[in-house]
């Protein structure tokens, strides 16, 4: 008990680094998150190579980087070949509405929608291009942190004297379990992760609509972010579903993101939740978007950790469990 003040000035501490240092503290994360998702693709792979067992992990990290990688490389191109397209279509909308007689003042409504959508969609390139460097720096922190986090829990279990001074013991027990939760929670995920990929590249394969591959191995990668993810895969999968099917395709683009957000919610994700957490979905979401409020996008990815952290604080030090 009389660690609770440790576990209180370490928590305090890491949502002040958060506040102070989003991309920091984001990027470490990202990168706790890797390696776990890593661990559980190494054991998968462990049930087929036997020998040597660090071929296993090897596999593993070479797969994930991988696809993520692929995803990261092939998701510019996408969004900016398609936006292309989609501003030569609202052109060629504008120009036939603009033979035809109309009103002034539709045709006034209709040029300042497209003035606004082209400008609003300059300033979110220059903003990602102003954001490139702390990007760069992000992706070498998560990296390095995905390989060290074995030696990271090494270091803190020997020195977890220094951590809980008051009771060793009681402060190891409170990590490991924490962890344990947290690290339950993403491989669960994983399995999640990996049916609305295939689902979105399936769908996206059967409406014929171009590079399904890699809209099913972006909505993969992207589902470990909570609630966000799926705004992320959304553009490009809308953007080759209308360039393709036009308006037709955009209907078909948003049934399938709309099949596979809702399964994942009311299907998959609470027995995860119920299993891994047991806390209320609406309580989840409420604190993803206060803390995504609070702290930008780190924040979406640090909610989950922060309520692993709080329930288990709440039983092991406030109730006694």
């Amino acid at each position: 008990m009389k660690n609770r003040h440790f576990a209180l000035l370490y928590l305090a501490l890491f949502l002040i680094l958060a506040k102070l240092s989003p991309f920091i503290i984001t990027a470490l994360v990202m990168g706790l998150y890797l390696s776990i998702i890593v661990d559980y693709v190494a054991r998968f792979l462990g049930l087929f190579i036997k020998k040597p067992r660090s071929l296993s992990r090897v596999l593993a990290n070479v797969l994930i980087f991988l696809m993520i990688a692929y995803s990261a490389v092939n998701f510019f191109p996408v969004i900016i070949k398609e936006a292309q397209r989609v501003f030569s279509e609202i052109d060629r909308v504008r120009t036939g509405l603009e033979n035809m007689e109309i009103p002034e003042w539709v045709s006034s409504i209709i040029s300042n929608i497209s003035a606004s959508f082209s400008e609003g969609a300059l300033s979110l390139v220059n903003r990602i291009v102003g954001y490139v460097p702390s990007f760069i720096t992000a992706a070498v922190l998560i990296v390095i942190t995905s390989f060290i986090v074995s030696s990271l829990k090494k270091l803190v279990k020997e020195n977890v004297s220094y951590l809980f001074p008051k009771d060793p013991e009681d402060g190891k027990r409170f990590l490991k379990t924490t962890y344990s939760e947290f690290e339950r929670f993403v491989g669960g995920q994983v399995l999640v992760a990996i049916f609305v990929g295939v689902f979105v590249g399936v769908g996206a394969f059967l409406f014929r609509i171009p590079s399904a591959f890699f809209l099913g191995m972006l909505a993969f990668i992207t589902d470990f972010v909570p609630y966000l993810g799926v705004i992320i895969s959304a553009i490009p999968l809308l953007m080759l579903s209308f360039s393709v099917h036009g308006l037709y395709g955009l209907l078909i683009g948003t049934i399938i993101l709309v099949a596979a957000n809702q399964l994942e919610m009311w299907i998959l994700a609470p027995r995860i939740q119920s299993s891994a957490l047991n806390i209320h979905w609406f309580i989840i979401l409420i604190t993803i978007l206060i803390f995504g409020d609070l702290f930008s996008f780190g924040g979406v990815l640090i909610a989950l950790p922060f309520l692993i952290f709080l329930r288990n604080y709440w039983k092991h030090y406030v109730m006694g469990g």
